[in-house]
């Protein structure tokens, strides 16, 4: 599969051209050729055909009628339909082009990678995280303190992670990543924030100090999630999470 598709269809999927509709612009002779107004359009299919390698080549084509066009479009249009697909009911938001949902606070193995140690891999509780990942091969993810299912009037948090930026964006530097975006790719995505080895802090104010003016660095962190190992703590202290001024609509829209 070429890289023009693979944000919309699955990898398996095998893409073979079918037909190309060709529009040609028709001007009058005299007619200005800079303006719209004396122009009209025709179109043409062209159906394609194996060249002496065995690549697909567009043929010659044949002139379409309005009903050739409608009656092409609703083809399309049915082929395209695809099955109702059940959702999880971790999932906020999703459309053709992104899927929210939220992963619920649990004690799980954190990975560290920082510059100029050896990597470790912690026991420790995570926060309850909303995550977004859309077809742009994308993740982004927020924290929440609240249980509640989340609504337009949830708060949310700066993510209390390496490796993801004050906006939420996470770099996921040469993890794998899923091609699309629906209900069957949710633990593909999980993968990459629950089973990579973070690295740095990509903005200051991850975590809440207590001083206002103290920015987060990456020993920092690594300190505070090697802390909550040792205790061991069951469950993550929400008390240290900086508020994002964003709402869940507006962090989603963003990252969608």
């Amino acid at each position: 599969m070429t890289e023009f598709f693979a944000h919309c269809v699955e990898p398996s999927a095998w893409i073979q051209p079918w037909t190309a509709i060709v529009i040609h612009e028709l001007k009058h002779q005299g007619a200005d050729p800079y303006s719209n107004g004396t122009s009209q359009l025709i179109a043409s299919a062209h159906d394609f055909f194996n060249d002496g390698d065995g690549q697909p080549t567009v043929g010659a084509g044949q002139l379409m009628g309005r009903n050739d066009l409608e009656n092409l479009l609703r083809e399309i249009l049915n082929r395209t339909a695809r099955k109702a697909e059940l959702l999880p009911a971790s999932v906020v938001s999703v459309s053709h082009t992104h899927i929210a949902w939220t992963t619920p606070a649990a004690v799980r193995p954190m990975l560290f990678k920082p510059v100029g140690l050896s990597p470790q891999t912690l026991r420790v509780p995570w926060p309850r995280l909303l995550m977004v990942a859309n077809s742009h091969g994308q993740l982004s993810v927020a924290a929440l303190a609240s249980r509640r299912p989340v609504a337009a009037g949830s708060k949310l948090y700066h993510a209390p992670l390496m490796n993801v930026d004050q906006q939420g964006r996470v770099c996921t530097g040469n993890a794998p990543l899923p091609g699309y975006c629906d209900g069957g790719s949710l633990p593909a995505w999980e993968a990459v924030m629950f089973e990579s080895a973070f690295t740095h802090v990509n903005h200051p104010h991850s975590l809440k100090t207590g001083q206002p003016k103290r920015v987060v660095e990456t020993k920092d962190a690594f300190g505070f999630w090697s802390d909550l190992a040792r205790q061991p703590a069951e469950r993550f202290p929400n008390r240290v999470l900086n508020p994002l001024k964003l709402s869940v609509t507006d962090f989603i829209s963003r990252h969608a």
